[in-house]
């Protein structure tokens, strides 16, 4: 297992990895140990298919599975913010990796979008709330609009994982 691990949280957090996977031109990227975890089991059957490793996290628990991070002394997770499995379980994750003995953990998390709705944009400010005691980058979408005139619909969350790749790969731990 490399010594790094880049763990996506969510339906936000995996397609972040997805993207930095396929465009990452660090080598120490490239190489990281990868994990997929999510509650949505509608989710899984696409990242099991493409080889990824996954992990279930059960809805309504309050931890992450112990030992899953022993050994990884760089740990990057990335979650969505607003939805249900990265609001809820990236300070979860994060405090299980501190207590697994990751020396160096970083969230890189994103806001929603505006055309996402209100009630993300509140779910979201309530767990970024809850990270504040946390190494955490926030990539706040809504920004990206203002920096990127050709931002669209169909493209905006492209846009926002290579803002994480961005984060990573400028050495954020």
């Amino acid at each position: 297992m490399s010594k790094t691990m880049i763990l996506a949280i969510g339906g936000a957090g995996c397609n972040m990895a997805e993207t930095i996977m396929r465009l990452a031109n660090a080598h120490w990227v490239k190489e990281a140990t990868y994990l997929f975890a999510d509650s949505d089991m509608a989710a899984f059957p696409n990242w099991v298919r493409k080889g990824f490793e996954t992990l279930h996290l059960q809805r309504e628990s309050d931890s992450f599975p112990t030992g899953k991070l022993r050994g990884v002394e760089k740990l990057y997770i990335l979650a969505g913010l607003g939805g249900m499995t990265g609001s809820r379980f990236a300070e979860i994750a994060a405090k299980s990796a501190i207590s697994d003995g990751v020396g160096n953990v970083a969230l890189i998390v994103t806001l929603p979008f505006v055309f996402e709705g209100s009630g993300k944009l509140a779910k979201a400010t309530e767990a970024l709330n809850s990270l504040s005691d946390m190494s955490v980058k926030v990539l706040n979408n809504e920004e990206l609009t203002e920096r990127y005139p050709d931002i669209n619909f169909i493209n905006a969350f492209e846009y926002s994982d290579k803002e994480a790749l961005k984060a990573i790969e400028s050495g954020l731990l």
